[in-house]
């Protein structure tokens, strides 16, 4: 008898993370797992744990389109906040019958960092100098690296509106094993990266 797998879910937010994507395509010939791709269903589901709350959304489409979503509610406009439809419990039980299967995953993560975090030998601290003319002042406030030879392929920048503040969006595309540590294996790729390539390996829990 087969037992259900239970997928950890990555606490994104200890990492300051407000959203965290994991998409993938499935390679099948049965027929009972083709179903679910061509329902293009989409389940959400709300997970609280204690002061912290997660949505978690998963999307089937054509293609063996297998989406996961993480997002915190900070990542949502303030007057607007996803309706769950089900269960954390019934979308884990969806994602069991992939179990084992070894897909090609995108994923990406939305960061949330105090300015201040980031070393001032850093990329993104060098380019963001502010170039004075009389009258006129310049600053780069976001910009866009692609990255060969590396765990990670795009890392994009920008200033939020307080300027006090930076999102950093990351993207990686590999393959993975769908099994109990899938979303956290692939979220602790993303955190890696941030550490390594926007933090100087900076190993402290992020500030919030």
């Amino acid at each position: 008898m087969k037992t259900e797998m239970t997928i950890a879910l990555p606490e994104i937010e200890k990492a300051g993370c407000r959203s965290f994507t994991a998409c993938g395509r499935v390679a099948t010939k049965d027929k009972s797992l083709s179903k679910f791709f061509a329902d293009k269903r989409t389940l959400i589901a709300s997970i609280k744990r204690g002061r912290s709350q997660r949505f978690v959304r998963l999307c089937f489409g054509q293609a063996g389109h297998l989406h996961v979503d993480v997002a915190t509610p900070t990542y949502f406009p303030e007057e607007w906040k996803p309706k769950p439809t089900c269960t954390w419990p019934r979308i884990q039980a969806l994602l069991d019958r992939f179990f084992g299967q070894r897909i090609p995953v995108r994923v990406e993560g939305v960061f949330s960092l105090p300015v201040e975090r980031l070393p001032e030998s850093g990329f993104i601290r060098m380019l963001s100098v502010e170039s004075m003319l009389p009258n006129v002042s310049m600053k780069l406030t976001g910009g866009t690296f692609s990255v060969t030879g590396a765990s990670i392929q795009r890392i994009a920048w920008s200033l939020e509106r307080e300027g006090k503040r930076i999102e950093v969006r990351l993207r990686s595309t590999v393959e993975a094993t769908l099994n109990e540590t899938y979303l956290e294996e692939l979220f602790g790729l993303l955190s890696e990266s941030l550490h390594v390539f926007v933090l100087g390996n900076e190993r402290n829990t992020i500030e919030t």
